[in-house]
Order: structure tokens, then sequence, then C-alpha cells
């Protein structure tokens, strides 16, 4: 499926157009898996803030009828990651920089109380498990997989929760980093891949050290590096961040 990237009120300007693979299985809810797939191109930056988010052209794409896609975008509204105009449209949302402040502080919050918890019943096979996404993260970045990087990334803060018996917790994480996550992928460079493995490597060395203390420094260190994305934004893609 192909969109065009276009800002609100700008509708005769336009960027490449932008594929998002989308194979329909009748089996499991439409809804689903138009949410599913729209929202991973958001949170990957296939569809830039700004793109157009028609419901037609959704459906001529995706082969479905327009209501489960009004229901997926409803979601999506929910999310922070679309926005609905009247009489104009559905976009998809700007990258605001408060609600960036306000995810990161939800995320950084619940990731050190779980952390804490795992600190406190850390193991020889939780360390097994950890060090085994990060390789999957070292092999991603060799093969220049960047998908593959995010997805052990996403991963490796997964697993803490279930490590912590908070596995309830991660879907409230998840939604904080998702909205973090669309900003990483946007303004992040490639070259700080390895910073990021350096920093949950840095954690588990901590954690096997019994250094509760260190380990939580050092995830706060790993997660509040975002901050150094807000303040050197690059000057040609600063329209996709408001106030």
């Amino acid at each position: 499926m192909s969109f065009v990237a276009q800002m609100p009120g700008d509708h005769d300007r336009s960027e490449a157009p932008l594929d998002v693979a989308f194979v329909l299985d009748r089996r499991q809810p439409v809804s689903d898996q138009v949410y599913e797939a729209l929202k991973q191109a958001i949170v990957s930056v296939r569809l830039l803030p700004g793109a157009s988010i028609s419901e037609n052209r959704i459906g001529r794409h995706f082969g479905v009828s327009r209501t489960p896609i009004r229901a997926a975008i409803l979601r999506l509204v929910d999310d922070g990651l679309i926005e609905v105009f009247p009489q104009q449209g559905s976009f998809v949302a700007p990258i605001k920089r408060g609600d960036l402040a306000d995810n990161q502080f939800v995320r950084l919050s619940l990731e050190v109380a779980v952390l804490r918890e795992v600190a406190a019943r850390w193991t020889p096979e939780m360390s097994a498990a950890s060090r085994a996404i990060v390789e999957r993260q070292v092999a991603a970045v060799a093969a220049g997989d960047v998908e593959g990087f995010h997805e052990a990334d996403e991963r490796f803060h997964q697993i803490m929760t279930e490590f912590a018996g908070r596995q309830g917790v991660w879907q409230a994480i998840l939604l904080a980093k998702t909205r973090l996550t669309r900003f990483i992928r946007l303004f992040g460079q490639r070259e700080r891949l390895p910073d990021a493995i350096a920093e949950h490597t840095a954690v588990l060395d901590a954690l096997d050290a019994g250094d509760a203390a260190a380990a939580e420094a050092r995830l706060v260190f790993h997660l509040d590096r975002i901050f150094t994305l807000v303040e050197n934004l690059p000057e040609e893609r600063r329209r996709f961040v408001v106030d």
C-alpha cells in the first residue's frame, strides 16, 4: 500500500510514496490487523507526521470495508498517533514536545520500578535470557537490520516486566514507548545503535554484580538519552515536531 505524506492544509505538497505491507488474515479481526499495520507504519515513520490517512484509499489497498478502518483509526486517535480534522480528514499526528516529556516520565517511572523488583530476584537464568536478546541486537546491527534491532530492543525491556511478574504493566510502558519510538526513529542515528547495546549490557553487568543502584542509574542514563535528540533536532525535520 502506498501513501503520500502531506501536511494538513498543504495538500499540494507530497513526498515519495511509502509502502505499508499488509496481508489480510480472514481468521483474525480485520480492524485489529488494520490497526497494527497502520500503527507500525506510523511508529517506524514510514508514514510521516502529517501524512493523510484516507479511509477510501486504505480500503482499496487493504481490500476491506470502511467500518474496520474507522475502528482502527479511532484506536490510533486514542494512542495519540492520528488526529482527525472535521471537513479535512485524518492525518498522522505531529510529534509534540510536551507529549515526549510526559511519556518519558511515564516510561522512566515504570521501568525503574520494575527494575528494582527484578534486581531483588535476579538469577543467572534471567541474565542469560537478557544477554541472548542483546546478542540479537548485535547481530541485527551487523546485518544492517534496523527493524530487527528495534524488535529486540523492545523485547529487552519487555522481558524485565516478565521477570518482575508485572506483565500487565508492559502495556502501559509500551504505549509510552510507542509514542517515544516514533521520535527516535525519525531523528535517531544508526551510529548510536551500538551505544544502545552497550547501555543494555551495562545494566545487565550491574545486575550480575548485585549492584541494584548502579543498574538503576545505568537504566536512567539509557532512557534519558532521548533528550539529547530533542536538543539536537536536524533543521530539515523540525517541522514534524511542535510545541
